[in-house]
């Protein structure tokens, strides 16, 4: 009897069921559809986020440094004629509201610069019927000269008083005297300096010859002051006529410009008036203007060829007096000789105007022309206003001209920034970074390059610790470690990354610079006697016999190797001692001063090179292992199967396939090194010298931008400068960093085709 099988019916919930199964998957596709969508939308965005955050601190350093390209505005003033003949002085009040014409009368013309008042005339009375000639100072002290040899000496100060929230300036004239300096002589030239007590005068005659009047004051205790005036005459030259003078700030010399070209230094503190030096300034025809620079430390010369030039004081001991005059600057000339030369009271600006016309607003450090114009008369006397918003001129005919004028940022030019300025004082052209002195004539020295070079030099000494290291490490974990003991010790070295750079600068600042200094010998010997005892114990060790203590010592071969480290450590700590005794005659400093004339800083690029090399080899260490880890284990079994030994696989086999992947890793360590402030803030004397040597400090970009940034004014040439240097490293560490992902990008791809 046959049997057959019957399908049960289905039950009536059966269907119903997969339905249900079917919809609740749709519903789990949909929503992991969805997740999907927004967590790629989220990464997306966050990405782009980053992007734009990254560039947006990049268009905000640009932005803070463009400032600096901007050239000076020079805005037209008003334009008014105050007297009937050529104007010999021009000054105005620190709001530009009244300014001061002298003309050839005995006549001081204050006139409104605001178009608000009326235009005031105070007479000289001693110097009533006289003409006047020359005239030199400023509203603090004014030296009048007049064609019969005589010479006033006053003061027209302006003073501000305020009528309610009215804001009014007068002008207060005051007279000191009348100096007989070349009495029936016509002065075509006058200068003046007050040293105090010694008040010295140099007045240039239609002779030719120049007289030095010095009157020196007196104030004893009882009693009113008693004045001693002497007069000098300084000794003809022969073939040299005198066309132009200047006295410096210490009344101690005179500046003479000849017809013949020629600058004379004249010492006339001694007896007798000396000529220290001449030198030839300009070369065809003769010196038609002199002024000093802020700080009279430099001249401006200015010839009847349209040259200018600056001169300075350079140490020379082959000198008599131990200085020499040397052209430092020279700057485009004119196409007529130059007329006036006026220099500005608080930088180092000044103003030339030649015989036809063109004025030139220049900068002596930067060798700058900020702004040129030209005028239909020729200005014979200029001026800066004191807060250098402004500039007065007063030309032949007795008008007086007026500009506003903005120039935030004459210190600022690309040479100035990246290439070698010759500075007042230095013998040569330099780089230097200076942003501050201890005086208002204070030059700023603002180039980049010993901070970009300290960057470098601190980053080389960086990887020359590190690379090394953390190449050698990784290669070893990767390769030859003990599987269970790989992960630890990657763990840890990652780790290290986590330390604060604040805390690693300052345990190199304070305990770890002294503790060198004191073993400065035996830390220099750890490179050779550390390798060479671990080698070699190890290669003892290799020599055992094949026994129980031949596998322990495979087994625990990293225990040991540490164990022959830390003796190498030992021996270079007792031997430093006598190595230093035995080499260097007890005293390495001493022996480096004396053979290599370097003196040893505490604080150095060694001790910075260890430290920030220390924060580093995480980064180096770990990309490095993952590069060595992802080449295909086929290529490493291969090699070993053709008879190399791991050694040999590790060094011809793994480290060139993973060569791209070291090279990214030594670039991102790189711009690690680059960007790191505060080790190199706290462990270096953040000196901005460019010496390779390990044994000096330097000055990086990151430190100077945390050193300077807070005591810098808001808006000015320091405070812009240090955003572009902030700028310039944004830039390498962006172009490092982006090559060093670019490199790990191709890296991979090239391990996939493997």
């Amino acid at each position: 009897m046959s049997s057959s099988a019957v399908a049960s019916p289905p039950t009536a919930g059966s269907r119903p069921q997969s339905r249900t199964g079917d919809a609740a998957a749709a519903v789990f596709r949909r929503q992991a559809q969805w997740l999907d969508a927004l967590a790629r939308h989220a990464i997306s965005i966050s990405g782009f986020s980053i992007i734009a955050a990254v560039l947006g601190i990049g268009v905000f350093l640009v932005s803070e440094a463009a400032p600096l390209f901007g050239r000076a505005q020079v805005t037209a003033g008003r334009d008014q004629r105050l007297t009937e003949s050529a104007a010999l002085f021009v000054a105005a009040d620190e709001y530009q509201q009244r300014a001061v014409l002298i003309g050839r009368e005995p006549v001081l013309v204050v006139a409104p610069l605001d178009g608000d008042g009326a235009i005031e005339r105070h007479a000289i009375e001693e110097l009533r019927g006289e003409t006047l000639t020359a005239a030199a100072g400023s509203p603090e002290l004014l030296a009048l000269a007049t064609a019969r040899g005589s010479v006033w000496l006053g003061r027209c100060p302006f003073t501000v008083h305020y009528d309610g929230s009215t804001r009014r300036v007068s002008m207060d004239m005051t007279s000191i005297g009348v100096l007989q300096a070349a009495p029936g002589y016509a002065i075509r030239r006058v200068a003046i300096r007050n040293a105090d007590p010694v008040l010295t005068v140099a007045a240039l005659v239609d002779a030719g010859r120049v007289i030095i009047t010095q009157v020196r004051t007196t104030e004893p205790l009882i009693g009113p002051a008693r004045r001693q005036v002497s007069s000098a005459a300084l000794p003809a030259v022969q073939g040299q006529v005198p066309t132009a003078l200047a006295v410096d700030a210490k009344g101690a010399q005179v500046l003479i410009g000849t017809a013949q070209g020629q600058l004379q230094r004249w010492r006339i503190t001694a007896p007798e008036p000396e000529l220290l030096e001449s030198a030839q300034a300009v070369i065809t025809g003769g010196v038609t203007a002199l002024s000093y620079v802020l700080g009279d430390r430099s001249v401006i010369v200015g010839g009847a060829d349209g040259s200018v030039a600056t001169w300075s004081l350079i140490r020379d001991e082959r000198a008599s007096d131990g200085w020499q005059l040397r052209s430092i600057h020279r700057f485009p000339a004119h196409q007529a000789p130059v007329a006036s030369i006026a220099a500005s009271p608080r930088d180092k600006s000044f103003l030339t105007a030649s015989e036809d016309g063109w004025t030139r607003l220049q900068y002596m450090t930067t060798e700058r022309t900020l702004a040129a114009w030209r005028l239909d008369r020729v200005p014979s006397a200029m001026a800066f206003a004191p807060k250098l918003d402004g500039l007065l001129a007063g030309d032949s005919q007795g008008r007086l001209r007026h500009w506003f004028l903005h120039n935030p940022h004459p210190e600022f030019s690309w040479k100035a920034l990246f290439g070698k300025v010759w500075y007042e004082g230095y013998p040569a052209p330099e780089y230097v970074w200076q942003s501050t002195g201890g005086t208002d004539d204070f030059e700023p020295k603002l180039s980049l390059v010993p901070l970009a070079f300290g960057t470098f030099k601190g980053t080389v000494f960086a990887l020359l610790f590190a690379v090394p290291l953390a190449l050698s490490g990784a290669l070893y974990c990767s390769q030859f470690l003990n599987k269970n003991l790989r992960a630890p010790i990657k763990s840890v070295l990652e780790l290290m990354a986590a330390l604060p750079s604040v805390v690693l600068g300052f345990v190199a600042g304070v305990l770890l610079a002294p503790i060198v200094q004191g073993r400065i010998v035996a830390v220099l010997s750890l490179p050779i006697l550390v390798p060479l005892i671990a080698l070699g114990g190890m290669a003892l060790c290799a020599l055992w016999p094949a026994g129980p203590i031949q596998r322990g010592i495979r087994q625990h071969e990293i225990w040991l190797l540490a164990a022959w480290v830390i003796a190498g450590l030992l021996a270079a700590l007792w031997l430093g001692p006598w190595i230093e005794r035995a080499a260097f005659g007890g005293s390495f400093e001493a022996w480096l001063l004396r053979v290599a004339g370097t003196r040893y800083d505490q604080r150095n690029a060694m001790i910075v090179g260890w430290v920030m090399g220390f924060a580093v080899i995480p980064i180096i260490f770990t990309i490095c292992e993952d590069a060595f880890s992802a080449v295909p284990r086929h290529l490493v079994g291969a090699s070993l199967a053709c008879g190399a030994s791991p050694w040999q696989t590790a060094w011809r086999v793994v480290l060139p396939a993973a060569g791209s992947g070291v090279f990214s890793a030594v670039m991102v360590g790189f711009g690690r090194a680059v960007g790191e402030t505060m080790i190199v803030l706290m462990a270096t004397g953040n000196t901005p010298i460019m010496d390779w040597s390990a044994f000096n400090g330097f000055r990086a970009l990151s430190a100077n931008i945390a050193v300077e940034i807070p005591e810098a004014p808001y808006g000015g040439t320091l405070y812009r400068v240090l955003f572009m240097a902030a700028l310039l490293l944004f830039g390498i560490t962006f172009v490092v960093n982006t090559a060093a992902e670019l490199i790990r990008l191709r890296l991979r791809r090239q391990l996939q085709g493997l």
